[in-house]
């Protein structure tokens, strides 16, 4: 109880005050973006399109966004690539929050916004959705310092399958949590594809990866 009351307090604080730095400068071509590109040239089956929409949930800073749009810029003449964080306002050990990392990993890509916002709050139909390592369980959303209250894989997932338009690429850390999302969707009743361990040359990591191609 006293880290969850301790990760609520975190929160509203991050969230009403967002502090920044500002003038974030990272390395806008890295192996996070190659990762995604690899992954999703590996398991989306996109056709080319006159304009294609996509969303990415859980963007975090959203260092790997030019691999998304490398790939669905090849598939369409327009895109709209959406990202939405819900810790948009947490602080890393050099002052730069998450937010202001993304504004500088999405300059100059025409068509992309990052909102700082709730993927309940999202409304707009997406064709195509990127899930990266989302929470099935409790523990690792306790670790990243979110209140207990934003724990609702089901309700999430349910939502994120009423705004998916084509296909929605889900990726779980490790069997165990590949196992639970396994559950949950076959518990909401949404098809899907066991697409197994999911890797890529361009990044490796210590526990290995699995993924879920969800159609509509």
């Amino acid at each position: 109880m006293f880290k969850d009351l301790r990760n609520r307090f975190d929160f509203f604080i991050r969230s009403h005050t967002r502090f920044s730095r500002k003038n974030y400068r990272g390395e806008a071509e890295n192996s996070e973006a190659d990762y995604v590109f690899d992954i999703l040239s590996q398991n989306f089956k996109a056709d080319f399109q006159e304009s294609l929409s996509v969303l990415d949930i859980g963007s975090k800073n959203w260092a790997y966004v030019r691999g998304e749009y490398k790939f669905f810029k090849n598939h369409c003449k327009t895109l709209k690539l959406d990202g939405v964080e819900i810790d948009a306002y947490r602080l890393y050990s050099n002052l730069y929050s998450r937010y202001e990392a993304a504004q500088f990993y999405i300059n100059g890509l025409e068509g992309v916004s990052y909102y700082a916002d709730d993927l309940l709050n999202i409304k707009s139909r997406y064709d195509y959705i990127i899930w990266l390592l989302p929470f099935v369980t409790k523990y690792p959303l306790k670790r990243w310092g979110l209140p207990e209250r934003f724990f609702m894989p089901e309700k999430l997932l349910e939502h994120a399958y009423e705004i998916l338009g084509k296909e929605m690429l889900i990726v779980n850390q490790g069997k165990e949590e590949a196992e639970i999302q396994k559950a949950l969707l076959d518990k909401l009743g949404i098809p899907y594809e066991s697409l197994g361990v999911v890797s890529s040359k361009a990044l490796e990591f210590k526990n290995a990866r699995y993924g879920f191609l969800v159609t509509k």
